[in-house]
């Protein structure tokens, strides 16, 4: 016990015995002064590269992690993130917001990114059965009043699912305003589908005047069963550019939305 109690006196008294700060200073040469300030600078880097990584992929996470935030990054650019995450990212609500916001904006550069955008995203709203998808896809297409009857529903969902909430085709070089003309069961109830330009509601034999301008027609509904209805829709801009569609719509929880569509001609 005697040699240890002797060694740690000795190590401590060694401790006092440490060269001073202006001995370490005094004894630096050349070599030692570029390390030390090599070592500084690394040090220094390595923080300043620490603080703004970090600051870097708080950013990001921060969007990533608000659904409100990262719907405000999708209305100024729709094609940020692919349609399968905004749909998984926002939900069925945020998604509407976002459906509703893009259809309001008519710049060619917004409609370009848009319309490939929108149509996925209706696309896989349809495709989920449950009610919250349904009853947004439903609310978009301005149906989801079960008291209405099912062929205004109907034909208001296919109008909008082809032209947008605004319901509205360009005038053509003229000026013509477009024009919507319906093929209709003479027991269909007629009312307003808030199509922007004439409506025309016409029998399935009655003659029709000439076309002066852009022309959007819908034929009758052909119901297949009481849940599932055809209807065909024709849209000509201009007597050279147009292209005809056939809709297939489900009624899923008292709700029509469109669960396919085919391509019938395009001109």
């Amino acid at each position: 016990m005697g040699q240890i109690a002797e060694a740690i006196r000795a190590f401590f008294e060694g401790m006092g015995t440490l060269p001073s700060g202006e001995r370490i200073l005094a004894s630096m040469d050349a070599v030692a002064w570029t390390l030390v300030i090599l070592l500084a600078g690394a040090v220094i880097a390595g923080v300043f590269f620490s603080l703004t990584t970090r600051r870097s992929f708080l950013a990001a996470d921060e969007i990533e992690a608000t659904p409100q935030m990262l719907l405000a990054r999708l209305k100024q650019d729709p094609t940020r993130l692919a349609p399968i995450a905004i749909v998984s990212r926002l939900g069925a609500e945020a998604t509407l917001e976002l459906l509703e916001y893009g259809d309001q904006i008519r710049t060619n550069e917004w409609r370009y990114n848009w319309s490939s955008v929108r149509e996925e995203l209706i696309r896989l709203l349809s495709q989920q059965n449950a009610f919250g998808p349904t009853y947004a896809l439903a609310r978009y297409y301005r149906s989801a009043d079960k008291q209405e009857p099912d062929t205004l529903r109907i034909r208001r969902t296919t109008l909008i699912h082809k032209l947008g909430q605004l319901r509205h085709l360009e005038p053509d070089a003229a000026g013509v305003p477009a024009e919507l003309r319906i093929r209709a069961h003479p027991a269909e109830v007629q009312g307003d589908l808030g199509f922007e330009g004439e409506t025309m509601w016409l029998l399935a034999d009655e003659p029709a005047p000439p076309v002066r301008g852009p022309l959007v027609e819908m034929e009758m509904i052909d119901f297949r069963t009481l849940q599932d209805a055809d209807v065909r829709i024709n849209i000509r801009r201009s007597p050279t550019v147009g292209g005809g569609f056939r809709l297939t719509l489900h009624k899923r929880h008292g709700l029509w939305v469109v669960v396919d569509e085919q391509i019938e001609w395009v001109s």
